[in-house]
């Protein structure tokens, strides 16, 4: 037998641990893994019962993730020789590190794929899973992986994937400071609301991340699934990074100052956007009560 075929039926049942609005992608799991004989679960005492091939885990922050791992009653806190756990989760290294130390003595093999959506219409975007920890256990994840994502770049035998996900919060954060800034100086020189966001997404620097939220923000939406309060602690982990590294990261630096000005201002449950009213209050500009009117 292959090797491939050999890690692929060393799994007959995974569990999935993933936190709300994780529903969907736990159903496209399920429906893919189904054709290769593969049961997906989703009871949380399925995990613990020592019958679980894998373990799929997906939550929004660090203090989730611990309590679910590595809290009282977390899963690593007893020996499961042999399974393989795949945590799909954006969370920080040093959380990462202590999960890596409890697998090892639980003797559990700890593979970090944190997903990345891509640009396009929403029934053609695609996952980026960006995987790293030991290669045998990425190899004996491949079947999962590819059910979940459309590409998978494995970047290394340690915590590369973490590191991965805060360069790319440091291109949202910036990205979307810009974004805000420029918006609220187009309403200070007295441009249309909807009209200045219209040719904003269909610029050259319209952005993936700037399309996907024109619509919402087009209404004065500031939700988003990443909440205000995500994004600055993700920016001041990156500033730490950057600060023990020597690497110099002033845009950041700025966008951090600019989410940190929105928290203080009460909008910690608000999404990316929830700089831009920060923003205006603090230029004083006042947004046309039409702006939200059907043109």
């Amino acid at each position: 037998m292959k090797r491939g075929a050999m890690m692929e039926h060393s799994l007959r049942r995974v569990v999935w641990l993933g936190a709300a609005g994780t529903e969907g992608l736990k159903d496209t799991l399920t429906r893919k893994l189904r054709d290769r004989d593969i049961r997906v679960e989703t009871p949380p005492e399925a995990a613990f019962d020592g019958n679980a091939d894998a373990v799929i885990t997906v939550c929004a922050d660090d203090d989730k993730l611990r309590a679910l791992l590595l809290g009282p009653n977390g899963l690593l806190n007893a020996d499961h020789a042999g399974l393989l756990l795949v945590d799909l989760s954006p969370i920080s290294e040093p959380l990462s590190r202590e999960i890596d130390a409890a697998a090892q003595r639980a003797n559990v093999a700890y593979l970090r794929a944190p997903l990345t959506l891509g640009p396009g219409q929403p029934d053609e975007r695609v996952y980026t899973a960006m995987v790293s920890g030991p290669r045998e256990a990425h190899e004996r994840a491949q079947a999962l992986l590819d059910a979940l994502a459309g590409k998978i770049v494995y970047l290394g035998e340690g915590d590369e994937a973490r590191a991965m996900t805060r360069v790319l919060d440091v291109m949202t954060g910036v990205s979307m400071a810009m974004w805000a800034e420029a918006l609220v100086f187009g309403e200070a020189v007295g441009l249309d609301w909807r009209e200045m966001l219209e040719v904003m997404q269909t610029s050259a620097i319209g952005s993936p991340v700037i399309q996907e939220h024109t619509p919402q923000v087009a209404q004065r939406d500031f939700n988003a699934s990443l909440a205000c309060k995500q994004i600055t602690e993700r920016l001041g982990a990156a500033l730490a990074h950057g600060k023990a590294t020597g690497t110099v990261l002033t845009l950041t630096g700025q966008a951090h100052q600019m989410y940190l000005g929105a928290l203080h201002h009460g909008l910690a449950q608000h999404g990316l956007t929830a700089i831009v009213p920060w923003l205006e209050t603090a230029a004083g500009v006042r947004p046309d009560a039409t702006q939200t009117a059907t043109r």
